[in-house]
């Protein structure tokens, strides 16, 4: 019982640069899961217009606005206007 105790009450000197090195780790597993995902195709929601459904997949798998506005050959802007849009005709909240 001393020992557990003792190995209990050591102090891990490198406790911050461990975390740090599980949130890389981590960080980089999250990004290749969403480099990956699949997403089950469904013709999606019909109260959304094809476009809206598009933008609307593509976000879900983590494809920032930019990355999206780039795809479509818009501005920014637009897919952020879009994406209000999609949120208040599916009633989401912020």
């Amino acid at each position: 019982m001393t020992r557990h105790k003792l190995i209990n009450e050591e102090y891990n000197e490198n406790w911050e640069s461990e975390i740090a090195s599980y949130d890389n780790e981590s960080r980089h597993s999250d990004e290749e899961f969403r480099k990956h995902a699949l997403v089950v195709h469904d013709p999606g929601n019909e109260v959304l217009t094809e476009e809206e459904n598009e933008v609307l997949t593509l976000y879900l798998n983590g494809v920032s606005c930019s990355e999206i506005a780039n795809q479509c050959e818009v501005e920014p802007e637009i897919v952020s206007g879009l994406l209000d849009v999609i949120s208040a005709k599916l009633s989401l909240n912020e």
